[in-house]
């Protein structure tokens, strides 16, 4: 049977609950995917008898949405004790880590939001503010990680990829984080910023097109034409094929 619409897999919230581990997606994000003109599938773990690459082979592209602290030692973090105390558990870190590099491979899209662009940028050797509260002398209210939702403006790089999407250089965005980038991956050129000068965008400086990584929270806003064209992004990509 053919698909006409993109699959789009999600990689899935892990967490301990009562006697079993779960694994689940927002509801934002599924809906911000079927508005796009794509079909959400909420990802796992490969078992035994599978594999990450089988799983990357059977969709046409990735959400790498947000979600607890990425571990310090993962990128050598010296300041433990700012994490929250949601602490991101290394099945899921390594799953998620996996599925971006296999799915970049693929030359396959990729959208990645919050946790993720975090993620992205530890991936390519670059370092984290535990805390920007404690770590910074930020003005700007970056909401809270897992509370309140902060609405301020991003500006981005003419010449980035993110901007040929979206089409305007000063954009509004959601926010709700309490970490951020400090020391940008080697590889990674910045493509948007906040007031107070926070990385709240980035690309691949090879394969500019290969992924967007936002700070914000575009799932939030997708009633706002701007966030809606980064899963419009990614299901055009799936559909039409990415080199």
């Amino acid at each position: 049977m053919f698909l006409k619409k993109p699959l789009i897999g999600i990689n899935p919230y892990y967490f301990h609950y009562r006697d079993s581990f779960w694994n689940a997606t927002r509801e934002k994000y599924y809906r911000a995917i079927w508005k796009a003109g794509g079909v959400p599938l909420t990802l796992h773990h490969p078992s035994d008898n599978g594999s990450i690459k089988e799983l990357a082979d059977s969709i046409n592209g990735l959400i790498m949405v947000g979600g607890p602290d990425i571990p310090c030692n993962v990128y050598e973090g010296k300041n433990p004790g700012l994490l929250d105390e949601d602490v991101m558990l290394p099945e899921r870190e390594l799953f998620d880590r996996n599925m971006f590099l296999i799915m970049k491979r693929l030359h396959k899209p990729i959208l990645s939001i919050c946790a993720g662009i975090q993620h992205i940028n530890v991936i390519y050797g670059g370092n984290l503010y535990e805390d920007l509260k404690t770590l910074t002398k930020t003005s700007v209210d970056h909401g809270e990680f897992n509370g309140d939702v902060s609405y301020h403006d991003v500006v981005l790089e003419r010449n980035s990829h993110i901007y040929s999407v979206i089409g305007k250089q000063n954009i509004k965005v959601a926010s709700s984080h309490h970490q951020g980038i400090q020391k940008l991956g080697s590889g990674l050129a910045v493509s948007g910023v906040a007031p107070d000068g926070l990385i709240e965008a980035m690309e691949d400086t090879n394969h500019p097109d290969s992924f967007i990584a936002v700070q914000w929270h575009p799932e939030i806003m997708t009633e706002n034409k701007d966030q809606l064209k980064l899963f419009q992004w990614v299901c055009s990509e799936a559909v039409n094929g990415h080199s």
